[in-house]
């Protein structure tokens, strides 16, 4: 069984400096001016921009090729509001560059490795996962749990295996590829960011809505809608954009808080706490490791452990713990969007030791905070 571990996926954008003139293809210069090695870390590129450059570019055709000539995964997709990015994984050493060529080809097969739907059949959850983590998001159907929070489910294969599981219908029993002994129960379960007042998190409810954007082989990402909450007698909308990408335990959640009559919101990211066996405390980030909580046989089952990171460039995050939940304390404004990650791991799964998962959370934001440089030339 193939066991790995990769720090950081953060998506960065290219900075293009291109010439008016068509040619067969063109160089993507990927510069890592950080301290940490970068590991499978996906870059963006406008391909609109790219198909303008390159002869005979289409989404079906582009590919990528690194400095030895050899052709990576690649995905073309359109965000929401209308822009279509070319994605592919970017691997960097401490302080140096590397070179990729993007030119039109006959792209290779790949396996795909981030993946999420919903499931009507399971009361409206929506499922994602990738080839380290997995976890679900409850939707309109499930009268209980009511909250923002998702579900983890903890896997020790890097094959998908969502759909495997919702057909068995017996994911809390490991069949030597991993369970779920996560307990969520009314809270913002694995990792979420939700308004507060005073000592108390407003939890919120399942979504409403749901739409998937885009599946691998580099990104899956959807989004959710939810109903009005009130928060402190001010009626809140939320939509979320989740987005998780291959070789990367950390889901990105976008988040759009709206209301009319307050500009500023008081929020928390926060992860319920179990039975918790070490913490961290960090700058914009938390990393626990708990024993598996919806179980009856926790040393059987293992330790999970949790990160949550808030972006760097949000002020005045404090840690704190609120309503059993380990919680990032910040403040959000009224239809400006708010990212953080929230990530996961399974002592059975490739986690080594809650030192180690403190570590990577560690490195995780860090890379956040220092992302890569890209230009296209």
């Amino acid at each position: 069984m193939r066991r790995f571990f990769v720090f950081a996926a953060a998506a960065v954008s290219a900075v293009c400096l291109l010439s008016c003139s068509s040619r067969q293809a063109v160089t993507v210069v990927v510069e890592n001016d950080s301290e940490l090695p970068r590991t499978c870390e996906t870059v963006e590129l406008d391909f609109k921009t790219l198909a303008s450059e390159v002869e005979e570019l289409t989404e079906d055709n582009a590919v990528v090729l690194d400095a030895e000539g050899v052709q990576l995964p690649v995905q073309v997709y359109t965000e929401r509001h209308g822009r279509e990015l070319l994605i592919f994984q970017a691997t960097v050493p401490a302080g140096g560059t590397m070179e990729y060529t993007v030119t039109a080809g006959v792209r290779e097969p790949y396996d795909t490795l981030a993946y999420s739907r919903y499931v009507p059949e399971r009361a409206d959850d929506y499922a994602y996962e990738n080839n380290l983590v997995a976890g679900r998001i409850y939707g309109p159907a499930l009268a209980d749990p009511r909250t923002f929070g998702p579900d983890i489910w903890l896997k020790s294969t890097d094959r998908l295996i969502i759909d495997e599981w919702y057909a068995k219908n017996d994911y809390h029993h490991n069949y030597g590829e991993g369970m779920d002994c996560y307990k969520v129960a009314n809270t913002l379960g694995g990792g979420a960011l939700a308004p507060y007042v005073g000592d108390r998190i407003i939890i919120g409810d399942n979504y409403a809505e749901q739409e998937r954007i885009c599946n691998g082989p580099v990104r899956t990402k959807a989004v959710l809608k939810y109903d009005e909450i009130n928060v402190d007698g001010n009626l809140v909308t939320t939509v979320k954009e989740i987005s998780l990408d291959a070789n990367s335990r950390f889901l990105k959640t976008s988040t759009w808080f709206d209301a009319v009559s307050i500009q500023e919101i008081p929020v928390v990211l926060g992860a319920v706490m179990h039975d918790v066996v070490a913490r961290t405390d960090g700058d914009h980030y938390i990393a626990f490791t708990e024993k598996a909580s919806d179980s009856s046989d926790p040393e059987r089952d293992g330790n999970i452990s949790v990160g949550l990171v808030v972006d760097a460039a949000e002020q005045g995050v404090e840690a704190a713990t609120m309503d059993g939940h380990a919680v990032l304390k910040a403040v959000a404004t009224s239809g400006k969007r708010f990212d953080v990650w929230t990530g996961s791991g399974w002592s059975q799964g490739g986690i080594e030791s809650p030192e180690a998962w403190a570590d990577a959370v560690k490195d995780f934001a860090y890379a956040q905070a220092h992302p890569l440089k890209v230009t296209v030339k």
